[in-house]
């Protein structure tokens, strides 16, 4: 995935003395998956409810994301209120901090180029239909809907997902792990909230192990940005310029 030198092991400071040990890691995430699991489900539920199974694609796209988008938001607030000990670094990034966001966001963008190239070379061959933006659900808003989902990727998906993510996440199991554990296991906990809804499909093997590589990739770029800077809005930046960079696209071609 993304080199990480040497000298990031000692970038985010030690805060949680006292959560340190791995048992009291491996409690934490199997408390917080299915939690988060069960809200995330609620809250697409109530969303599709509330604005009617026939109000299109668009619109059920948007307040399935936001009500999505909250549920982390109360999870990750709910664990920072728990935790008193327990703080998220939220400063504005520096001038050290450019390299690490063009970095990221090129290794995104060419994450996402590989992924495509893949879906359109080969995984055709082992029957991967429909596409991959089908199954991401990417491809629902259409028209006016695409500048909305860009908007909320900057105001809202980014900030919101690395605050969870990384903020909390990644920041928990880094008081127990190396970088590199913390940044790959927080990658892999991020594709599994992007590929569970997915299995609801049926999808065939490929593309969900397609998805899941796509999507812990992903989360390994943005940990990446955010153990160089040491603050969750570096890869909300990076994560919410390139979703909306994604979603903005189609109307310039």
């Amino acid at each position: 995935m993304v080199d990480l030198p040497s000298t990031l092991e000692a970038t985010v400071p030690n805060q949680l003395s006292d959560e340190t040990g791995v048992a009291s890691a491996v409690a934490f995430l199997a408390l917080t998956i299915p939690i988060t699991i069960v809200l995330n489900l609620a809250a697409s539920l109530a969303a599709v409810s509330a604005v009617g199974s026939d109000a299109g694609e668009t619109l059920i796209f948007i307040a399935g994301s936001i009500a999505t988008e909250l549920s982390f938001l109360l999870v990750g607030i709910g664990y920072v209120l728990f935790r008193s000990s327990f703080q998220v670094p939220i400063q504005v990034p520096d001038r050290d901090a450019i390299p690490a966001l063009i970095g990221g966001l090129g290794m995104s963008f060419a994450t996402a180029f590989l992924s495509l190239v893949s879906t359109d070379a080969v995984l055709p061959s082992v029957e991967l239909s429909p596409g991959f933006m089908q199954y991401t659900n990417l491809a629902a808003p259409t028209g006016v809907g695409l500048v909305i989902a860009a908007v909320l990727s900057l105001a809202l998906i980014g900030p919101v997902e690395e605050f969870f993510f990384r903020g909390v996440i990644q920041q928990r199991l880094r008081a127990s792990f190396s970088a590199r554990i913390a940044i790959g296991t927080a990658g892999l906990v991020f594709a599994v909230f992007h590929v569970y809804p997915v299995l609801l499909l049926s999808p065939p093997i490929a593309a969900v192990a397609h998805m899941t590589l796509y999507y812990s990739v992903m989360g390994g770029i943005f940990g990446w940005v955010f153990e160089r800077t040491n603050t969750f809005v570096a890869p909300a930046l990076v994560h919410g310029v390139f979703n909306a960079v994604i979603f903005v696209v189609p109307l310039l071609t």
